[in-house]
């Protein structure tokens, strides 16, 4: 899978940024507030984390795969 260039920047902001964010959030209110979904909340949302990091490594690979080959294309 390839993303654009947004896309990859998007996601990766996502990844680093806001889904560990969201899952501390969505941890110390629900605590506080003794919401008893905080649990399968913040384990949803880090799952959700986890694909996205996945989604971007895939990508890198597709993308360094493809600039290995093209560069190899241009010796011959």
């Amino acid at each position: 899978m390839r993303l654009s260039d947004s896309q990859y920047d998007t996601l990766k902001w996502l990844a680093i940024y806001f889904i560990p964010a969201l899952t501390t959030f969505v941890g110390v209110v629900g605590i506080a507030i003794n919401w008893e979904y905080t649990a399968i909340a913040t384990t949803i949302i880090g799952a959700l984390g986890s694909f996205i990091a996945s989604c971007i490594g895939m990508s890198v690979k597709a993308y360094e795969q493809a600039k290995h080959d093209q560069y190899e294309g241009e010796e011959e």
